[in-house]
């Protein structure tokens, strides 16, 4: 004979028999369980212990089902209830730590590969900086020509071509720059004129040029800039909004960076150089030669290059390896306050084509000394709206320079104090794209006689013979990107919760159901 079914688990049965037994101790109340009217609190309080209760012994969760289980005593209870409540405040302080290192350090760089190839890689700038600032042969003719006041003499202006360098040393009296400022304007020239009269050419300094194993014109290659060093010349150099190329080969010139194809000194750039010693007349070294800056095609050469010397009668070789580093879209698309970098077309800067931290220090550093001497240097870009320093500034601008050698520029304290900050000067923030031309050289001394290659057809022995060139065919690539997305910050907050207290998404469904669902579809039964 089959046994009658019944229901394993009647809540409402269960109801009753805790409403008869609280209710039946009660002597001074002679009604029964059904006929007590209970205040919405009272009942709000049992309903949710009841449905706690029973949560806590069909829970997966780890601990959950010894705090209501009949067969044990109080103190296990209690001991088991303070076990979960431990457990609960871990995983609580855990998850938090583990959203706080996420906001603290939003995105992270790691190797993508060591194997990149360096023709993905654009070739650096080479901006080549003769020692020799004022050509001696310019500044002589540059002086005959020049019309004096009574009581100035020739030799007087021997200082003046100087001051176009603006040596970082030298103090001038203001009765010898009116002197000078007299005979400017006597002249009709300004002082930015007149060092641009005075410096040495490119095409006097450059010979030969030699560009991927190809004789090129040096002109067609390197073009006149100007740095805070005075004159330089420059090859693979877009930086600037404008080139100083002539208009005649100006259309040959590409929209682009060059990039090379091999590595070793064939596919690079070769070429001759000649100091022009006899030409000497104002220099801050104590010899013959170039400084090399090496730096990236859109940034200002300034002291943040890599920088090489090289001397007369040398033969010099400058391995570069480049290391590449770039941003996802994840940290494109992230805000700006976390990410706490930009791309080189988020910013726009007076007079130079890209953003980039060195760019936005240069600026940093130009408005620096716009707003303390009311003009801008001749060294330095200025698209006509605001004035140019003349003659009796030199003395502003000469104690200004020292911001550029200051790591926070905008700080006028000595250099031996040294401040702690997190903020970047100037608002400047980093690159979230980069390209870092990593370099090191050796040379040797330069003996035309046994030489079989055509950059050596000059005889003079003091010429300097250069290359650069990639050293190796593959480079380093470097990725940014977040730290912790949605899927693996589920996975984090999911492996935390998991491991201490066994959470789950459908342990959380549990909870949700046990407070609401439950309710109606026992509701929905009774009826």
């Amino acid at each position: 004979m089959p046994l009658p079914k019944r229901r394993i688990f009647d809540l409402q049965e269960v109801q009753a028999q805790q409403l008869a037994k609280s209710f039946g101790s009660n002597t001074k109340d002679k009604r029964s369980p059904s006929q007590v009217t209970l205040t919405p609190w009272v009942a709000f309080k049992r309903w949710f212990s009841e449905n706690l209760s029973n949560y806590c012994q069909t829970t997966s969760l780890h601990g959950f089902s010894y705090i209501t289980r009949p067969d044990i005593s109080h103190g296990e209870r209690l001991f088991w209830l303070g076990i979960v409540i431990l457990a609960i405040i871990t995983s609580i302080v855990l998850v938090l730590i583990s959203w706080y290192w996420n906001r603290e350090t939003p995105t992270v760089t790691v190797i993508e590969s060591s194997h990149f190839p360096t023709w993905n890689i654009p070739f650096p700038a080479i901006t080549v900086c003769n020692f020799n600032k004022i050509s001696k042969t310019k500044a002589l003719n540059f002086l005959d020509r020049m019309q004096l006041p009574s009581n100035v003499t020739k030799m007087d202006l021997r200082d003046l071509f100087n001051l176009t360098l603006y040596p970082p040393t030298l103090v001038v009296s203001n009765e010898s720059l009116q002197i000078y400022d007299r005979i400017l304007k006597l002249n009709n020239v300004t002082l930015a004129d007149l060092a641009q009269q005075i410096s040495p050419d490119c095409i006097e300094m450059i010979s030969r040029c030699i560009w991927k194993g190809m004789n090129t014109r040096c002109e067609s290659l390197f073009q006149r800039v100007v740095t805070m060093e005075g004159t330089c010349c420059s090859f693979n150099y877009f930086a600037s909004v404008t080139n100083n190329f002539p208009e005649k080969i100006a259309y040959q010139v590409p929209k682009r960076p060059y990039r090379v194809t091999g590595c070793g000194y064939p596919t690079g750039l070769s070429i001759l150089l000649n100091p022009m010693i006899s030409d000497y007349y104002g220099t801050f070294f104590s010899g013959y030669g170039f400084r090399l800056l090496i730096h990236d095609a859109y940034n200002f050469p300034d002291e943040n290059s890599e920088t090489k010397v090289v001397t007369a009668t040398r033969e010099s070789f400058v391995r570069i390896s480049p290391e590449s580093t770039y941003a996802t879209e994840d940290i494109r698309r992230m805000d700006l306050q976390l990410r706490n970098c930009l791309f080189g077309r988020e910013r726009s800067l007076n007079g130079l084509q890209r953003y980039s931290f060195v760019n936005c220090m240069f600026e940093c550093r130009v408005l620096m000394i716009l707003k303390r001497c009311g003009c801008l240097p001749a060294y330095m870009h200025n698209n006509g709206s605001q004035p140019t320093c003349g003659i009796l500034q030199v003395n502003c601008v000469i104690q200004s320079k020292r911001v550029f050698s200051m790591a926070l520029a905008n700080i006028n304290i000595t250099l031996s104090i040294v401040r702690q900050t997190d903020d970047f000067p100037c608002d400047c923030l980093p690159d979230c794209q980069s390209n870092h031309y990593v370099s090191e050289s050796t040379m040797g001394k330069l003996n035309i006689t046994y030489s079989l290659t055509r950059m050596t057809a000059s005889n003079r022995t003091d010429n300097i013979l250069l290359h650069v060139f990639y050293s190796d065919l593959m480079s380093t690539r470097y990725r940014m990107e977040i730290f912790q997305n949605w899927l693996s910050a589920l996975a984090s907050f999911g492996g935390l919760l998991g491991l201490i207290m066994g959470f789950s998404i459908v342990t959380a469904f549990e909870f949700i159901y046990f407070l609401t669902f439950r309710p109606i579809f026992n509701f929905v039964n009774q009826d």
